[in-house]
């Protein structure tokens, strides 16, 4: 298996979950006008926290598939010969 490929498809997808994790981090908020009223600590979850998980969720995703992509190319491999 081709371990920079592997990498590097895991980095892609942990930008991609990043992103879209504080997208909805940003969409989850209940009305932007209102004054907020919440603790610091629910406003770091929101910045700094669903980042993170859409990061580590985006890079287990996309090892993953890219895993499961070279083992069936191996396996294709192995079955035309």
């Amino acid at each position: 298996m081709n371990i920079k490929l592997i990498l590097f498809s895991g980095i892609i997808t942990a930008m991609l979950g990043s992103v879209f994790g504080l997208a909805a981090a940003h969409l989850g908020q209940p009305d932007f006008n209102r004054l907020k009223y919440e603790s610091q600590v629910y406003e770091d979850l929101h910045t700094r926290y669903y980042g993170l998980i859409g990061a580590g969720l985006g890079l287990t995703v996309g090892v993953s598939q890219e895993c499961v992509r070279q083992l069936k190319a191996q396996r294709d491999k192995e079955l035309e010969r």
